[in-house]
């Protein structure tokens, strides 16, 4: 999936607008899409979505679990951001920092950096 993933990175939500509401099937500007993004990839690469795979939450139900110390890259991880979720594909990790790649980043598809301790679950 992280191979599938890399073929949208710097996609972003106004300047390609046409394009993710082609591959998302909703538009960016208006939807929270980092779960949709995770759709995307995971059906290009033949692999079954959670049911409601539009909510990054949903994505804690994806594959099996893996302890995060055994997370690797390709890894669906599911990170608690604020109130809410947001989940995406590891990219590495290394001490205190997971790099995600993922949709809804900074309004694009990109690698974004976030802390280790917020990962709320791994799955492969």
């Amino acid at each position: 999936m992280l191979n599938q993933a890399e073929k949208y990175t710097g996609l972003h939500e106004s300047k390609n607008n046409k394009s993710l509401k082609n591959i998302l099937g909703a538009n960016p500007r208006s939807t929270p899409w980092c779960g949709l993004f995770l759709h995307a990839v995971a059906s290009k690469a033949g692999r079954a979505s959670p049911k409601s795979y539009g909510f990054a939450k949903s994505w804690t139900s994806f594959g099996y679990a893996v302890p995060v110390a055994a997370a690797k890259p390709g890894d669906v991880v599911v990170i608690r951001n604020g109130r809410g979720y947001h989940a995406g594909i590891l990219k590495s990790m290394s001490g205190k920092t997971a790099q995600i790649l993922g949709g809804n980043q900074s309004g694009r598809v990109q690698v974004s950096n976030f802390n280790r301790k917020a990962i709320v679950s791994v799955r492969r």
